[in-house]
């Protein structure tokens, strides 16, 4: 499959847009089904304790240990879940669905979760074509989120 620069350049310039404020966390929970988001990268994803916490931009997220905490505090774009922590094949079909937090993937550096339910796994589908499902989940999550932007400004 070729992919042009241009194409590329315009996902770029939506995903600068994206705002945290997307993520699939309320903020009043612990986020992210309470796993210690540094852990996946590691690839033994654990819970984190309560007392091991900390507040970003409106997510309240645990750590399974101070030292993961501190990885976090360090360099928290290089561990928040691509697409606020939606399905990451739901956004490519421009919807946005809680995934189940143990099924991931970490792509060029990013973590990315993924649903499963009956006979749909969303992972398994992703893996089909994983650039492309990139590609069109980067665009796509552009849009989603102007339209919940635009919803929420409405509901005021």
């Amino acid at each position: 499959m070729k992919i042009t620069g241009g194409f590329i350049l315009l996902a770029i310039m939506f995903l600068s847009q994206i705002s945290l404020a997307q993520y699939v966390s309320d903020g009043k929970e612990i986020a992210f089904d309470g796993y210690d988001i540094t852990s996946y990268f590691d690839d033994k994803p654990v819970k984190g304790h309560r007392m091991i916490n900390f507040e970003y931009q409106d997510l309240n997220l645990a750590f399974s240990s101070v030292e993961n905490r501190q990885k976090f505090i360090d360099n928290p774009e290089k561990y928040l879940p691509a697409y606020g922590g939606w399905c990451a094949t739901a956004v490519v079909n421009g919807t946005l669905i809680e995934p189940n937090f143990s099924l991931y993937k970490v792509q060029e550096g990013k973590l990315l979760f993924f649903e499963v339910k009956a006979f749909f796994n969303g992972q398994t589908q992703w893996e089909k074509d994983p650039d492309y499902h990139k590609l069109l989940a980067d665009a796509q999550f552009s849009s989603l989120h102007a339209a919940k932007t635009e919803k929420s400004k409405t509901k005021k």
